[in-house]
């Protein structure tokens, strides 16, 4: 049998992404890749400011003090660095006064992210958190402190929904016409243990489900498509537990299918395509290609403008 692909079946959301919309993606690693096509497919997207964080809590304690212009800050002061709780280990300072900055920084982008008719993509990755036991908080990171300062729990979907629940509801009534989608990631958390990690994710897909019964949210089946769909090592990185590049690619082939009108797709990989051309480093010094590929840029330049221009007339 060489067919090692499962058709998914057709997902259509009646509500439809446009260039004029801006999109938010947090949570995951799987939120990066994700987000970062967007943006190299010209989509205004804001892509997990907070850095990679895996716990819903943690996620939801980034947005709500965002949305409140909260100037809280659970700081991580160790002798290298500067960082906090709910931020991810990339998102480092050199002291609390630049870190603050940062964070309030950041703070203010997801607000203007989240205005208007805006997307914003969850994507959790374990319900299994680390509590830090001076502040009875879950943290976004332990940002390699010592192991007993941490209490290692699970979180029911009980619990997640008791903090999940007041907070759509604040999300929905700071922006009526925010987007909501829920999304969980098709990274396995092998540390975790491979039985532990499909509890865990099974705990996500309860809180998920109860919040689509209770909130006008929706559910987007990037795991599903991943592991029910391509199912196969052949669209794994060698670490067998990360989605490679075809099976991303695969994922942004159906998701702009199923969130964009069909001429919008036609923009988004044109767009991509010049921007893939842009990033490239020639080391062809052949003056007569390097004018073919200016010539090529320009033409592209002028068809996109065009295509914005229609589409501008339409809407």
């Amino acid at each position: 049998m060489d067919n090692f692909h499962l058709p998914f079946p057709s997902y259509s959301p009646q509500k439809k992404i446009g260039f004029e919309n801006p999109l938010m993606f947090i949570g995951s690693c799987f939120s990066d890749n994700i987000g970062q096509l967007a943006k190299n497919h010209g989509f205004n997207a804001l892509n997990n400011p907070f850095g990679t964080i895996f716990h819903p809590e943690p996620i939801k304690t980034c947005l709500q003090n965002a949305i409140r212009d909260s100037k809280e800050i659970c700081f991580v002061d160790t002798t290298e660095f500067v960082s906090d709780w709910n931020s991810a280990h990339s998102l480092q300072s050199p002291s609390k006064e630049l870190h603050q900055e940062l964070i309030l920084r950041k703070r203010q982008d997801v607000r203007d992210a989240l205005s208007g008719e805006a997307w914003l993509f969850i994507t959790s990755g374990t319900s299994i958190a680390y509590l830090h036991n001076s502040t009875n908080k879950i943290v976004a990171n332990c940002h390699k402190q010592q192991a007993e300062l941490f209490k290692k729990k699970s979180s029911s979907p009980i619990e997640l929904f008791s903090e999940w629940s007041p907070f759509v509801q604040e999300l929905l009534e700071w922006n009526p016409q925010l987007n909501i989608v829920f999304t969980v990631s098709p990274v396995r958390h092998k540390r975790d243990g491979l039985i532990e990690n499909n509890r865990s994710k099974a705990r996500l897909f309860v809180l998920i489900e109860m919040l689509l019964d209770a909130f006008p949210v929706s559910y987007y089946p990037s795991f599903e498509i991943i592991h029910d769909s391509l199912r196969d090592y052949r669209f794994f990185n060698e670490d067998m537990v990360h989605p490679n590049n075809q099976s991303i690619s695969e994922i942004w082939k159906h998701f702009l299918s199923a969130y964009t009108t069909k001429v919008d797709q036609i923009l988004a990989n044109k767009i991509f395509k010049l921007h893939t051309s842009r990033a490239h480093i020639n080391i062809n010094e052949n003056k007569v290609e390097m004018k073919k590929l200016e010539a090529w840029r320009e033409s592209q330049e002028k068809e996109i403008d065009v295509l914005f221009a229609s589409r501008a007339k339409r809407h």
